[in-house]
């Protein structure tokens, strides 16, 4: 009896011991999670206020960073508060600082959050009138890795790696801001590039926006680049292999007109290239021409002559054609091809109605009265028209759209506005146009100097 008294005893007690011993390693547990996500808090603001002169960064707004990226400047303070600067202009005129507030919290990892509206920063995520999804921008950011002098980071949303980099050389903000988007100016005019690695020419890349569209020599799968601009060159958006060679920075050499790898033992570069069939820059074809052409209304066909304005919608990507004469809306979208230096005229919303439709420009054969109402999505090349250069012959530069050779049984020789329900189902004719004209045809461009 005594010693089953004993086994009860020390049976209770096991269990007293058991369930205190078990709390205390849950309130030590619990204590200790949120006491070091403190701790990495207080200390990821710490570094980053410790950048007396601030830190520099590639932003990369838009999924898979296809448009490449630009640089910005943000100086963060203890009391919670960022400035942030832009190369280029959002919100604000490019180089304009806007202060707004910052938090690091945990969540399950450290976040970086921009967390009022920054007209700078915001700008990249924050609709529009005709893109609800906006630059598909980050304002909230995880926070990955941390050193003294970098920072690497990645969107929550849009997923993009970025690196903040220390200003250790005291940069001013405005100047090297300025520098930066001088060279990016500069560049625009550049099309075309052949890549280059161990004196062998592995491809050619063709620029749209801040990334080389790669056509591989050996005939392999085709991809994007992306990289941002920096005061002397560009900076790839991660470094990148290509027959064993990683290359990462490049320095751009005025002189030779080409980019060169600065990446230690990398010997590689981007040259300036012109293929032969080349026909005009992207730069060439803004400005203002001549457009001669036949119009129809309900009625018949009238020749016309008017002159019309080439304006930059996308850099070596594409162009309006506007003509306040001939259009009450925004005007005909060209197409560019960096590749060949050539504009096409394909089925596209070029605008959009007051009512909500969309004006859409289709390829238009007059014989066979026939439209083909699929919207152009690259890379799938649909029916249009191909702008023909003259070769500048007599000394004067002419564009005459033709075929592109696309339909096979139609052949297109003109455009034809019509509506579009947003569902794609047709609403007529676009008569509401200038003077009733709603087909073009016979279109030839000449330049105006």
């Amino acid at each position: 009896m005594k010693l089953m008294k004993n086994i009860i005893y020390l049976f209770v007690a096991s269990l007293f011991l058991m369930q205190s011993c078990v709390k205390d390693e849950e309130n030590i547990f619990d204590d200790s999670a949120a006491a070091r996500g403190q701790k990495a808090v207080e200390e990821y603001m710490q570094l980053l206020v410790s950048a007396e002169n601030g830190w520099y960064v590639d932003y990369y707004p838009e999924l898979n960073h296809k448009v490449g990226g630009y640089a910005m400047y943000l100086k963060f303070t203890a009391d919670g508060m960022v400035d942030v600067s832009c190369e280029i202009q959002t919100n604000l005129p490019p180089r304009q600082t806007e202060t707004s507030q910052f938090e690091v919290f945990m969540e399950q990892g450290p976040i970086l959050s921009f967390r009022t509206y920054n007209k700078v920063m915001h700008y990249f995520s924050e609709p529009s009138a005709s893109d609800i999804n906006g630059l598909e921008g980050d304002y909230e950011f995880i926070i990955m890795k941390a050193e003294t002098d970098e920072i690497l980071i990645k969107g929550k949303k849009g997923g993009n790696k970025m690196t903040l980099r220390r200003n250790t050389a005291n940069l001013n903000p405005d100047n090297h801001l300025a520098e930066i988007a001088g060279l990016a100016d500069l560049m625009s005019g550049y099309a075309m590039f052949e890549f280059v690695v161990e004196n062998v020419s592995v491809g050619i890349a063709a620029v749209t926006e801040r990334s080389f569209d790669m056509e591989y020599s050996d005939g392999s799968e085709d991809e994007k680049i992306s990289y941002a601009f920096t005061s002397s060159g560009i900076r790839l958006y991660e470094p990148y292999t290509i027959n064993g060679i990683t290359v990462e920075n490049f320095v751009w050499d005025s002189v030779n007109e080409q980019y060169i790898c600065s990446d230690q033992g990398a010997n590689a570069y981007l040259k300036m290239y012109f293929p032969a069939d080349f026909q005009i820059k992207y730069e060439e074809f803004l400005g203002k021409w001549k457009l001669e052409y036949e119009a129809r209304d309900s009625a018949s066909w009238t020749s016309g002559t008017d002159t019309v304005e080439l304006t930059e919608i996308k850099r070596n990507a594409k162009l309006m054609l506007e003509c306040d004469k001939m259009f009450n809306f925004a005007g005909i979208t060209l197409t560019f091809d960096p590749r060949k230096g050539v504009v096409y005229a394909y089925c596209i919303n070029t605008d959009v109605h007051s009512s909500g439709n969309y004006i859409r420009q289709c390829p238009y054969d007059t014989q066979a009265g026939y439209i083909y109402v699929s919207v152009y999505n690259p890379p799938n090349y649909l029916g249009g028209l191909v702008g023909v250069w003259n070769g500048d012959q007599n000394s004067e530069r002419k564009i005459t759209f033709e075929d592109n050779r696309v339909w096979g049984t139609y052949k297109a020789n003109g455009i034809l506005l019509r509506l579009y329900t947003p569902g794609n189902t047709s609403a007529g004719n676009y008569t509401a146009n200038i003077n009733g004209k709603y087909a073009f045809r016979n279109l030839v461009l000449t330049k105006i100097d």
